[in-house]
């Protein structure tokens, strides 16, 4: 019986592979009167969308575009060259469409927008509006819900800068050219593995159920991930390198839903990411510390903060106001750059007025005392920094792993801490968890 099911499973997946279409675009070589072949391929993404080669649905199940070649669960490879821009409206599929950039090529865009739009996947593809004949400062990738709901999108694998390098621009020029990176306002969605230079927010989230994993945000004039979704989960993303160009409180990460105080934020993971203000690779005349990870307006429950590293020159390291059933584990929150500013972790009373109730702070390493407050909240096991070379493998540097003389080492304790650590190595290695985001393993190992 299981081999009979099995069978049927994989000659159904056979099947709906059969019948989907891989398409090709060049705008080096393509001409629009091509088929969309190896051999003869159409010239840009932009035209392919305008002249309607592409079938979708509306947000009512109606067909548009019928008969274009283009169909639900089919690939479109874009080859290397500029293609304008991927502007979609009212673009619904049955199964994923891809728009992917082929193996061996380099496609640029000046944006990527969709609009009431769902079953896309953007994969490879450079995005700057500085390809374009005229600069225009606009998002770079936006998915929004204008004329109906968006969902089911994966954006992943793409380059995405303002500009190539911005190492020159006053701060005036940041606030004129400067591009918000990745905005969505939708469900299930998933980016991953992008790389963003020199934006204003990197990444923006409205909606619910959005993974955002393994993305390098760089060279960050605002926040690099504003989070107003529900049931999200911010994994392993690296954030660094922050501008003071505006009047702008910068954070790494920032809980909020605009002028909406009480809508709490619900089972947000956040999970092993890495915030860092500079180091010594990037250091600028408009270089700022950012907060760490923050929210401080709304309620946040359920949430899950742990394996995190945040070294800002800044006391708010980790601050979780009206933080209710949570677990703030395993992180470090710490300042490597001196000055007065001594990086923590705290728990308090957002700007609508709710408390944080029954959450725990455990096995963290942080610069100063921990803020509880209520006797609900429980701390246990967190240690301030004293020498920092006696607890960090080389803090010149910003080498945030143990020492072999680390007092964190095996000082833990193993309720509610992650199986693994930052690097994915399993806890514990010796007689008990470390405190911390890293587990030292010993040079014999």
């Amino acid at each position: 019986m299981h081999r009979l099911v099995a069978t049927i499973v994989v000659v159904g997946l056979l099947a709906s592979l059969s019948h989907a279409a891989i398409f090709y675009v060049d705008p080096e070589k393509g001409d629009m009167a091509g088929d969309g072949s190896a051999e003869r391929p159409w010239k840009t993404v932009q035209e392919v969308i305008e002249g309607k080669l592409i079938q979708t649905r509306d947000g009512r199940g109606r067909l548009k575009n019928p008969g274009a070649p283009v169909k639900a669960g089919d690939t479109i490879l874009l080859r290397s060259g500029y293609h304008g821009e991927i502007y979609c409206r009212g673009a619904y599929n049955d199964d994923y469409i891809m728009i992917a950039a082929e193996t061996g090529h380099a496609p640029k865009v000046r944006r990527v927008f969709f609009a009431a739009a769902g079953k896309w996947i953007i994969r490879g593809l450079t995005v700057c509006p500085e390809f374009a004949p005229e600069f225009k400062r606009d998002r770079l990738i936006y998915v929004v819900n204008w004329g109906g709901p968006s969902s089911d999108f994966i954006i992943e694998d793409n380059t995405l800068y303002s500009t190539p390098d911005g190492s020159s621009w006053s701060a005036e020029q940041w606030n004129e050219r400067v591009c918000y990176g990745i905005g969505v306002i939708g469900e299930r969605i998933r980016i991953r593995n992008n790389t963003l230079r020199y934006v204003n927010h990197g990444i923006v989230l409205t909606g619910d159920n959005i993974m955002v994993e393994g993305n390098s945000i760089e060279h960050i004039g605002g926040d690099g991930i504003v989070c107003s979704a529900d049931n999200t989960s911010l994994i392993g993303n690296t954030i660094k390198y922050f501008y003071k160009i505006n009047a702008n409180h910068d954070d790494g990460i920032q809980f909020h839903r605009g002028r909406d105080k009480t809508t709490p934020i619900r089972n947000a993971v956040v999970r092993g990411n890495t915030i860092i203000a500079w180091d010594q690779a990037a250091r600028h005349r408009l270089t700022t510390s950012p907060q760490g990870i923050c929210n401080f307006d709304i309620p946040a429950l359920n949430c899950r903060i742990e394996n995190n590293i945040v070294l800002v020159k800044h006391h708010h390291g980790i601050t979780i106001y009206g933080c209710r059933g949570g677990v703030v584990v395993n992180n470090l929150a710490y300042n490597p750059y001196g000055g007065n500013y001594l990086a923590g972790i705290a728990l308090g009373t957002t700007h609508g007025k709710t408390t944080s109730e029954n959450t725990v702070v455990r096995n963290n390493l942080v610069d100063s005392k921990i803020t509880l407050p209520g006797a609900s909240n429980a701390a246990d096991r967190n240690i301030v920094v004293g020498h920092p070379k006696l607890y960090f493998s080389d803090i010149d540097n910003y080498d945030m792993h143990h020492a072999p003389t680390s007092p964190a080492i095996d000082a833990g304790n193993p309720e509610s801490a992650p199986k693994t650590d930052i690097d994915g190595i399993q806890r514990p290695q010796l007689a008990a968890v470390d405190v911390g985001p890293y587990e030292y393993v010993p040079a014999n190992r």
